[in-house]
This record gives structure tokens, sequence and C-alpha cells, in this order.
């Protein structure tokens, strides 16, 4: 009887390695022969799924990207409005040891961005979603009355997006002057203004 392959399973563990890869070595070390090493799978097998590091850096990027979204599903269920959106935020910035992998090949994926036009788009269609999740988060805030008045919301919700992201990277690169409290303190604080 042939062996039964779970191609979603394969294809998350190599998603996997490469993050791991990637956060130990930088993209240097992102060869395919490190990839199927690291993920415990034959070098061939790898091959019936990804033909470069291209495909395999932003196959990554994308299992990442969709394990967050589940995250911010399962709060969005049970918060709504400013308290939802600061969840959101808490997830996307806020870099710790168990996030750390993946912020650093979230730093590596933005790398790469700004020299390849694929990546670059891949960027623009995450990052637009991202924003319009926002937007959403804000107008549920403001239908509550939770919100000043005249707050302009697609605006507002471009510079969350961004200060989130500023609030991640410098997590990343100077973890003693911005530790997960203080990340949650300035995300909390930006809130606050736009509380009524």
């Amino acid at each position: 009887m042939p062996k039964i392959v779970d191609h979603d399973s394969q294809r998350a563990k190599f998603a996997n390695a490469v993050i791991r890869l990637v956060a130990r070595e930088g993209l240097e070390g992102l060869t395919m022969r490190a990839v199927a090493a690291e993920a415990g799978l034959s070098y061939g097998s790898l091959f019936h799924y990804f033909e470069s590091k291209d495909e395999l850096l932003m196959h990554a990027i994308r299992h990442s990207t969709s394990e967050q979204a589940r995250r911010v599903n399962a709060f969005s269920v049970r918060f709504k409005g400013l308290k939802a959106l600061e969840q959101l935020m808490c997830d996307d910035a806020l870099v710790d040891e168990g996030t750390r992998d993946d912020s650093l090949v979230w730093l590596a994926f933005l790398y790469t961005a700004a020299l390849k036009e694929p990546f670059a788009d891949m960027h623009a269609e995450l990052i637009s979603g991202w924003v319009e999740r926002i937007t959403q988060l804000l107008k549920s805030a403001q239908e509550r009355d939770e919100l000043r008045p005249g707050l302009d919301i697609e605006f507002e919700a471009l510079a969350i997006w961004v200060y989130s992201a500023g609030i991640g990277q410098q997590g990343l690169l100077h973890p003693a002057m911005f530790p997960s409290r203080v990340q949650k303190k300035l995300i909390t604080a930006y809130l606050d203004k736009l509380r009524k």
C-alpha cells in the first residue's frame, strides 16, 4: 500500500525550517539543502513543493502570517472595538523570546522586498490586508462610541500600522530599551489618544 503523505504538514515543516534557519543564520544560511536537513525531510522531497529559495521564503512568510491571522481571529471573537485592536497590535508588534524568530524572518523579508519586485508585491498585498483589518476594527470602535469624534479612520489605520511596525522593529533591534512591557505601554498610550 502506498504511503499517504500529508502535503500541508510537509509544507508547514519546510516553512518552520526556513523560519528557524533564517533566524539563526540569516538569509546566507537559507539553502535548499539546509532547509531539507532542518526540516528532517529529504532534499528531493523539497522540490516537490518549491523550486527556489525565493519560493521557500515567500511560503514561510505566508505560513507565519496565516498563523498570526488565526490567532487574531480567535481573539476577535472574544473582544470588540479598541480592545480587539489592542490585542491585534500586541500580537503584531510585541517582540519577545517567543516571537523573535518570526520577527527576524519578517525583517529578512523586508530586506528582500526592497530589492525584488515579487517580494515587494507580496508585501504590499499583506500590508493592504492588515491595514484593512485595522480599519474595520476602528470602524467597530467608532460604532461602539469609543473614539474621539472627527477621526479620519483610513488615515488612523495607516498610522497605527506604521506605529506598530516601528515598535516591533525597535523591540527586535533594541530589546533592552524596548522590552515587551514598554512595547505594550506604547501601544496602550497610542490607543488612549484615540479614545473619547
